[in-house]
């Protein structure tokens, strides 16, 4: 199976949700201009990266990081509300075909705060979801496309200083 980062604990981590069938049809769903399976691997690295750095719960961070948008609706017009609602249709998936803690069952329904209705629980929460953020402007193309390290350091900069005000 093809990983995108060369990093074993990670690859280990991601493996027995990444391998399941089900999960592999997300390469077919279009999200922020790529594939939603290449998306979800790249904010669970850099959530994987940043909660290992600030010696949090990296291991279940990675696995809602993982998970965050995983649903295979493509629902074209009703996008906007697709926007608000799939942090919900992504945890019955995910929940249907895995085992989830608490804290990854918060990064998963939280992850689209302040759009979304839920309000992060933890602080790795809301890691996940600057991540995610970021993740789509660099998708998108608006900053830093050479350079997603630039974006990960942004991200360890915001979560410092929110730490500081927690």
């Amino acid at each position: 199976m093809r990983t995108f980062y060369p990093n074993e604990e990670f690859n280990n981590i991601i493996m027995p949700i990444v391998s399941n069938e089900e999960y592999q049809k997300t390469k077919n769903c279009v999200h922020h201009g790529m594939n939603r399976y290449d998306h979800m691997v790249r904010v669970a690295y850099y959530s994987y990266r940043i909660t290992k750095f600030c010696h949090l719960n990296y291991v279940s961070a990675t696995k809602g990081a993982i998970l965050h948008d995983f649903f295979l609706d493509d629902y074209g017009e009703k996008k906007a509300l697709t926007l608000v609602n799939h942090p919900g249709i992504a945890l019955k998936n995910s929940m249907k075909y895995f085992d989830l803690n608490d804290l990854e069952q918060d990064i998963i329904a939280s992850h689209m705060f302040p759009v979304g209705k839920t309000i992060p629980k933890y602080l790795e929460s809301w890691i996940v979801n600057l991540v995610d953020d970021f993740s789509c402007f660099y998708e998108r193309g608006y900053v830093f496309k050479e350079n997603m390290s630039v974006v990960c350091s942004m991200v360890i900069l915001l979560f410092l200083v929110f730490v500081k005000r927690w």
